[in-house]
């Protein structure tokens, strides 16, 4: 072989192993698939229910107060958004579907959904805020840490929020031998989890508006068969009850 041979190969040998390298520096859990919510716990002791502020308890005895009753806001499907989505545990699954720049969360409770964009993108400086905020997610090794601000106002317990919420979310996946949480009722028999993979989710919401501090609570997820997730569709039921009011006499 002659010299620039010899050197065009281990230039090519080299290139590939730092591709390679760096193939392999960049691959990170698929968390792709269906994930139901098996229990929630308060990473800081206590019970899961927040701890609001005085001026908080204030702002939602406030907004109370201007209405002889609130509906349920998931009756006409209204979604309560960030964070009380990933932290609700009745056996409304969410779906994950994973690609190079995001990660699509489509939740069946409410059809809630969230984009985590993973492909260095920052916050827009000017957007409309949501429920479901916008997400960044950066990967710290095998756990993504998610960063959503972006949030609109929800003035609902139990997990309200101002427009200067921020909320942070660590994601990873264990083992159930690996966690101690108890689970909910809401796992069945007839709907049994796929194996023992758990997805953890811990979060932080920060709200000096509403909370008494940093409010932080750890769910768990077990992976679910994609038949797990179905349509939400509270909307046509009421659409129905609504032209039944209408209905002409025979």
């Amino acid at each position: 072989m002659s010299r620039p041979a010899a050197i065009g190969l281990c230039l090519a040998l080299a290139l590939w192993a730092s591709a390679s390298a760096v193939a392999q520096t960049e691959t990170h859990p698929d968390l792709s698939g269906v994930w139901m919510a098996i229990g929630v716990r308060n990473a800081d002791g206590g019970p899961n229910a927040p701890r609001y502020s005085a001026e908080g308890r204030a702002r939602l005895d406030a907004f109370i107060a201007q209405f002889s009753e609130v509906p349920e806001p998931g009756g006409a499907c209204v979604g309560s958004g960030m964070p009380g989505m990933m932290l609700s545990t009745v056996s409304y699954p969410i779906e994950f579907v994973q690609n190079d720049s995001r990660i699509l969360m489509v939740a069946e409770l409410e059809t809630q959904v969230r984009r985590v964009f993973i492909d260095g993108r920052s916050h827009p400086e000017e957007a409309f805020p949501t429920g479901a905020g916008h997400s960044i997610g950066t990967w710290e090794g095998d756990t993504l840490v998610i960063d959503t601000a972006l949030l609109e106002e929800w003035p609902v317990a139990p997990w309200p929020r101002s427009e200067n919420a921020r909320i942070v979310e660590r994601m990873y996946l264990t083992k159930m031998d690996d966690i101690d949480v108890r689970r909910t009722g809401f796992i069945a028999e007839v709907l049994p989890p796929l194996n023992d993979d758990v997805l953890v989710v811990e979060i932080t919401i920060t709200d000096p508006a509403y909370y008494d501090g940093p409010q932080r609570r750890i769910a768990y997820y077990q992976r679910m068969d994609d038949y797990a997730t179905s349509e939400y569709a509270c909307s046509r039921g009421l659409w129905y009850e609504e032209l039944d009011k209408r209905r002409l006499a025979d």
